[in-house]
């Protein structure tokens, strides 16, 4: 497969977007962790907690050790019905930041299949990122996933 070069900052965040999904939708969780720089921030939390302001998400995370050991749980510790996620993005917005980084903005949708077929929605929100490039790639500095409803399943076996 060629690589296509461009430092087009939008088409190198949407690539960064693709291999983000490919790494949770395809069951390469372990490499999940390698899209964030170090020290990092990936957050769940809610619309209603980001409107009232309130700061606890469901889930934080502050660097990639945090996120590697998040895997590790989930492949040797958890005990979960195996199921599968389709994640869909759309109305990515980029917008530079001073520091050189830039923020994105993007809706999201996560079907969740489980083990015998059953099929339904299981996420669906906002993804709220600061995005550092370097070279032709980038990675996330910040990832707070934002969910629409605060009625989010207990167990939170894969990254959203």
């Amino acid at each position: 497969m060629t690589e296509v070069v461009t430092r087009d900052p939008r088409r190198i965040i949407e690539d960064l977007h693709a291999r983000y999904v490919r790494c949770i939708d395809d069951d390469r969780l372990e490499a999940w962790p390698d899209l964030f720089t170090d020290p990092c921030r990936y957050q769940i939390t809610t619309r209603e907690n980001v409107t009232r302001n309130l700061p606890l998400g469901l889930l934080e995370c502050t660097s990639t050790g945090m996120l590697r050991d998040r895997i590790e749980a989930l492949r040797r510790v958890n005990v979960y019905e195996p199921q599968t996620y389709s994640h869909h993005i759309s109305a990515l917005e980029v917008t530079p930041r001073d520091d050189g980084t830039f923020a994105a903005r993007s809706n999201y949708l996560v079907i969740r299949t489980m083990a015998e077929g059953d099929t339904m929605l299981f996420s669906a929100g906002v993804y709220a990122d600061v995005i550092e490039i370097a070279g032709e790639g980038a990675r996330f500095r910040e990832r707070i996933v934002i969910a629409e409803s605060r009625r989010i399943d207990t167990l939170l076996v894969l990254p959203i």
